[in-house]
């Protein structure tokens, strides 16, 4: 594998755009729909919202214990986050205010999950074994039947408004969103730590804690598992056409092919130029450039596209370990957190 010397003698360095000290660790980054605002969580509970030139616009203390996750509504009206207090809270954004507008008390549990369906402005939440659905008044919609196991992952199928998938120990769940019960049930022994849905729907990607990948071909459930990563498989990500699919699991990113018929028995494409395991991935909205950011602080574009795809085509070398990333909607920056508190935003106009 190539050291950073050699890999930074090869490629481009990515040009800083500003950089920001949010205080503690980042935990999680997302970008209003228009490209115009960046939520940030961190561990103290906090939430700011930074816009393009790098101005704090709005910080509050969201949560009493660290913020999990942030996310805005498919309209841009709202923002909500989620927290070691065991809440979800709704924020109303007025001309760059944000006024809290709803609290959702899970009991005990963590809110370590939530996500907004991209077509009206309704919000899954996942804390424990509980999985609720809200309105952005705050109001419950629909309270759906308990997991055997604490909620690994949840995640909308984009082909689809109305259904979504849950992962857990245990397996897979079809849902939809107007009825209690799952729809469908993928047996798996072990545990999803995470899923993705392929941006046409018709497959879930789920990382496995002994180190796999599991993928699940729709509507047929047929199934496919990639085993032999060095440690649990949390990172997962789609290209916008459904072929390929990035994963993580060690300091190599290994990239499966959709394509024809499918990863089954081929030999994927290996990445390598991170000192350590990856910690991100995340493919630009709209064509091949992906990017991987690890715990060596380090985060490369890579272009899938290009003639030379397992060469880095940029870097940028942190100091602290990168903990989220998120690109602009417009694809021309990326945003990445670190475990030192540090907001950075890259530009990638000339990428």
């Amino acid at each position: 594998m190539p050291g950073k010397q050699s890999i930074a003698q090869k490629i481009k360095d990515l040009e800083l755009a500003w950089q920001l000290d949010c205080g503690d660790y980042v935990t999680n980054l997302c970008w209003s729909q228009d490209g115009s605002l960046l939520a940030c969580g961190d561990a103290e509970g906090k939430v700011s919202v930074v816009d393009v030139d790098g101005k704090v616009v709005s910080r509050w203390m969201a949560h009493s214990l660290g913020t999990l996750k942030v996310g805005w509504s498919p309209t841009g009206k709202y923002l909500a986050s989620a927290g070691q207090d065991c809440k979800a809270r709704i924020y109303e954004a007025g001309n760059r205010t944000f006024e809290q507008v709803a609290e959702m008390d899970h009991g005990s549990s963590w809110v370590e999950h939530l996500a907004w369906n991209a077509k009206r402005d309704v919000l899954l939440t996942a804390a424990g074994k509980d999985l609720r659905l809200w309105d952005a008044a705050g109001s419950l919609v629909q309270e759906f039947v308990r997991h055997g196991s604490t909620i690994a992952g949840i995640a909308w199928n984009p082909a689809m408004a109305n259904l979504f998938a849950t992962s857990s120990y245990g397996g897979l769940r079809l849902w939809s969103d107007s009825e209690v019960k799952a729809k469908r049930f993928f047996e798996w022994k072990g545990s999803v730590l995470d899923i993705a849905y392929s941006p046409n729907g018709k497959t879930v990607a789920g990382g496995c804690q002994d180190g796999a990948a599991h993928i699940w071909l729709l509507p047929s459930g047929d199934d496919l598992f990639m085993n032999g990563y060095a440690t649990k498989v949390r990172e997962l990500a789609w290209d916008s056409t459904s072929r390929y699919l990035a994963t993580g699991g060690s300091e190599v990113v290994v990239i499966w092919d959709f394509s024809g018929k499918g990863p089954s028995g081929s030999k994927p494409l290996m990445l390598e130029g991170h000192q350590a395991f990856i910690s991100n991935l995340a493919f630009a909205p709209s064509d091949m450039r992906l990017a991987s950011s690890g715990l060596d602080g380090n985060l490369i574009i890579w272009n899938i596209a290009g003639k030379s795809k397992s060469e880095p085509l940029a870097l940028f070398a942190g100091d602290s370990e990168i903990s989220s990333i998120a690109w602009q909607p417009q694809a021309t920056s990326i945003a990445i957190g670190c475990a030192s508190g540090k907001l950075i935003l890259l530009d990638l106009k000339s990428i």
